[in-house]
């Protein structure tokens, strides 16, 4: 489950930040040299591949040897030094350093042995031992290397995505360079083409009505949630008699009654107001806006509704067209 959520997660990355990916899938190659592959190929071609194999270390031998490392202070080990073979105190931790080594090459003869029993593997068992023959904490980072190696080649290939491989011969070395080197040129001529359409639609949009789409936008205010305050105004005004809907003061009062809401919500998430002076500011930046749509006729709101949504889409995709030039 886990392997299956960094495998997505990484196709989402290639796809979402592809030179970020790439400069991630470099390193990673690069960290597993020719000799450790060369041994996987030799797994590979036998019953247990080097994946198997390097499973079967993590999960049952390293548990092991992690235990015997740690007789040292094993209290239990250490009274029966002392009760058993009459080993004084200032002995024991010396009987105990000259046992670790000789159990710790017995649990790797014995975990060599349950990869390869046949004698056609000597190969194999050969490799497997030497492998198990190392420091511990040398083999746990060559697992890990090696898992994630394999994790990443797999996701380079269902993407369709060449990077330099350190490791590899020259002249491989020389087509991936090639071939990366074109595909991250027509990335990036693509997404600079797409961003340059966008920012001209964008650039347009923000000169219809005063850039009313663009402001309302950037205030971050709901648009159908002052599409309802206004209904709510225009039912309220309905209401008044014909002298009080034709008085500024009442229709102004009415507005101001009807948008409190909005208004306080924006200021509450305006940063840096910190006197009266610029939260008055604020509210003049916000009450510019919907008092401009509040005065809009229905096509016009309905004309709005459309250059808002469209804006709003242009601005996410430039957004996540900028992220994949990220590195």
């Amino acid at each position: 489950m886990t392997q299956t959520i960094e495998h997505d997660t990484l196709v989402k990355l290639s796809q979402e930040r592809p030179l970020v990916f790439r400069a991630q899938a470099a390193t990673v190659l690069a960290r597993v040299p020719r000799r450790f592959r060369r041994d996987a190929r030799v797994l590979n071609h036998s019953k247990r591949t080097m994946h198997d194999m390097l499973t079967a270390w993590r999960d049952e031998c390293l548990p092991r040897l992690e235990t015997i490392t740690s007789a040292h202070n094993a209290t239990m080990l250490q009274q029966a030094l002392r009760e058993d073979l009459l080993a004084e105190t200032s002995s024991q931790q010396q009987l105990i350093a000259m046992m670790i080594p000789v159990r710790l090459e017995e649990e790797r003869l014995a975990f060599a042995g349950s990869q390869f029993t046949s004698r056609r593997e000597k190969k194999p068992y050969r490799r497997t031992l030497a492998f198990a023959q190392q420091p511990i904490d040398v083999c746990r980072q060559q697992v890990e290397d090696f898992m994630r190696y394999e994790l990443y080649r797999a996701v380079l290939g269902e993407v369709g995505v060449t990077v330099v491989d350190k490791q590899a011969r020259g002249l491989v070395r020389c087509w991936q360079r090639l071939r990366a080197g074109r595909q991250v040129k027509k990335l990036r001529r693509e997404v600079t083409r797409r961003l340059a359409a966008i920012e001209r639609e964008m650039v347009a949009i923000e000169q219809e009505r005063g850039g009313l789409a663009a402001r309302l936008f950037g205030l971050n205010i709901d648009y159908v949630t002052v599409l309802a305050a206004r209904q709510e105004y225009e039912k309220a005004l309905g209401r008044l008699s014909k002298k009080a809907a034709e008085s500024p003061a009442k229709r102004l009062a009415l507005y101001e009654k009807k948008t409190e809401a909005i208004r306080e919500e924006y200021l509450d998430t305006v940063p840096g107001v910190a006197n009266l002076s610029e939260a008055q500011r604020a509210v003049k930046e916000i009450d510019s806006v919907l008092l401009a749509i509040f005065d809009l006729d229905a096509t016009a709101r309905n004309e709005l509704m459309s250059a808002f949504k469209r804006y709003r889409m242009l601005t996410r995709e430039r957004d996540v067209l900028r992220a994949k030039l990220e590195v």
